[in-house]
C-alpha cells in the first residue's frame, strides 16, 4: 500500500470529476498503533478514473496547434546534428537529466557529479542507486517504444522492475498491486489520494494500453493524457510517478517523435511542482486543454534547452581543443574527449573498452587532458584512479538551475 509523502500528490477535484467516479469503500486498520486494539473502521473514498481507450481527444484549435508545435520542436531537436558533442553523449545526458529531474519531483535530490561516479564505479549512496534504477527504467521505456510490438500491461511492469532496484521499493519490483494505495495522510480516509481499488487495476491498465497502442492522436496530447491516467490509475505501492513520466518517452519513441533523444520534460515539470499537480488534476476534473496545454509547454521548451544544452556542451569541447593544442588526429586524446559527455567521471578501462585504445595510450590521454586543464585526477589505491571533467559538471548545474529559475 503506498503512503509516499513524496509523490506528485493528486487532489479531489473541488467541483464533481468528470474524468471518473468515486466508490465508497471502508478502512478498517488492523490494530491502531497508540490505542493497542483494532482501530475504527471509517469510510473513504476511491477514485476510478474513466476508461481512455476510446477517448475522442476533442481539444480547442489553440491546444492543438500548440501540441503539434511541441511535437515539431522535438522532432527538430533529434533531426540537428551535434556541432562536436557525439549523438550518442548527448543522448546519454539528457537522458540523466531527465532522470535525475523524474527522481527530484519525488524528493530525490541528486547532482550530476555523484551520479555519474556511481555510474562508473558500480555502487553509491541510496539516493544515487535510486536514481540509477530510473535511468534504467527511462532505457527500458525507451526500448518498449522502439519495439514494434503493441505496448502492453507487462511491458509498464518491466518499466517498474527496471527502477525498484534497492530496498524497499524492491520488494515490489514489477508488482501491480494488490492492496489499496493512497497519497499523503496516514490512510485512505486522512489522504489527499485514494487510487482504484486492485480489483479495478488490470482492466485499467489494459484499457490504458489500448490507447497508447493509438495512432490517431497528436502524439504530445498522447503521452500528456497516458501519463496523467497512469497517475490515476497508480498501479504499484510506490514508484508511480517516475514509471509514469518514463511512460511519455516510451510514446515520443513508439511515435517518432525523439528517435535520438529524451527530451527533458520532467525537468520543465518539476521546475513547478506545484502547477504540474495542478495540471494532473485539472485532467482528473475533465479539463483536457488546461492539462494538454501546460505539458505542450512543457515539451516545447524542453526541446529549446535541450538544444541549448548541446551548443553549450559543443562550445565547452571546442574550448577544450583549443587547450590540447596542435595533436594528430588520432590521439587519444581526441578520442576521449569525445567520450567525456557521456562519461564526464572517466578512467583508463573505459578508454580502452570505448575508445579501443591500449592502457599505455589511454593513460597518455588523459595525463595530456590533465595537464592541458581539462581533466582532474583523482588517486586511489583501492579503486584505481579516475579522472573528472569538471567543467562539464558545471555546465550541467548551471543548464539545469537556468530551468528551475522563473524567467
Amino acid at each position: 500500500m503506498e503512503k509516499h509523502p513524496n509523490d506528485a500528490s493528486l487532489k479531489r477535484p473541488s467541483s464533481p470529476a468528470v474524468r471518473g467516479r468515486f466508490e465508497t469503500a471502508v478502512w478498517a486498520a488492523d490494530f491502531a498503533r497508540d490505542a493497542g486494539g483494532r482501530g475504527a473502521a471509517r469510510e473513504y473514498e476511491a477514485f476510478i478514473p474513466d476508461p481512455i481507450a476510446k477517448l475522442d481527444v476533442a481539444v480547442e484549435g489553440a491546444t492543438a496547434a500548440l501540441s503539434e508545435r511541441a511535437g515539431a520542436a522535438v522532432r527538430e531537436l533529434s533531426a540537428s546534428e551535434p556541432k562536436l558533442i557525439s549523438l550518442e553523449g548527448l543522448a546519454r545526458q539528457l537522458l540523466r537529466s531527465e532522470a535525475l529531474a523524474s527522481s527530484r519531483i519525488e524528493g530525490l535530490s541528486l547532482s550530476h557529479r555523484k551520479l555519474a561516479q556511481a555510474e562508473l564505479e558500480g555502487h553509491g549512496e541510496h539516493t544515487a542507486l535510486e536514481v540509477l534504477g530510473n535511468i534504467r527504467a527511462m532505457e527500458k521505456g525507451v526500448a518498449v517504444g522502439t519495439s514494434p510490438d503493441l505496448i502492453t500491461t507487462a511491458d509498464i511492469a518491466d518499466i517498474h522492475l527496471k527502477l525498484a532496484i534497492v530496498p524497499p521499493l524492491d520488494k515490489i519490483a514489477g508488482q501491480i498491486r494488490q492492496e489499496q494505495s493512497w497519497i499523503g495522510g496516514a490512510d485512505p480516509p486522512n489522504a489527499d489520494y485514494v487510487g482504484p481499488p486492485p480489483a479495478y487495476l488490470p482492466a485499467l491498465l489494459a484499457d490504458l494500453c489500448e490507447f497508447m497502442n493509438r495512432d490517431d492522436v497528436s502524439a504530445v496530447s498522447q503521452a500528456a493524457i497516458a501519463h496523467a491516467q497512469f497517475e490515476l490509475i497508480h498501479p504499484f505501492g510506490d514508484g508511480n510517478g517516475r514509471v509514469g513520466r518514463c511512460l511519455i518517452h516510451v510514446l515520443f519513441k513508439r511515435r517518432g517523435v525523439s528517435p535520438h533523444y529524451v527530451p527533458p520534460v520532467s525537468l520543465i515539470l518539476g521546475a513547478n511542482k506545484d502547477a504540474y499537480i495542478a495540471g494532473l488534476n485539472d485532467f482528473q476534473a475533465g479539463r483536457l486543454d488546461d492539462w494538454i496545454g501546460q505539458f505542450a509547454r512543457a515539451t516545447e521548451a524542453a526541446a529549446s534547452k535541450a538544444s541549448a544544452f548541446s551548443d553549450r556542451v559543443s562550445g565547452l569541447q571546442e574550448t577544450w581543443r583549443e587547450r590540447l593544442g596542435g595533436v594528430r588526429s588520432d590521439a587519444a586524446s581526441l578520442a576521449i574527449l569525445d567520450l567525456l559527455p557521456s562519461f564526464p567521471f572517466i578512467t583508463t578501462r573505459v578508454v580502452r573498452e570505448l575508445a579501443g585504445r591500449s592502457d599505455v595510450a589511454a593513460l597518455r590521454g588523459l595525463a595530456q587532458l590533465e595537464s592541458s586543464g581539462v581533466l582532474t585526477r583523482h588517486r586511489s589505491k583501492r579503486k584505481g584512479d579516475s579522472w573528472e571533467a569538471k567543467e562539464l559538471f558545471r555546465v550541467l548545474a548551471e543548464f539545469e538551475e537556468e530551468v528551475r529559475t522563473p524567467s
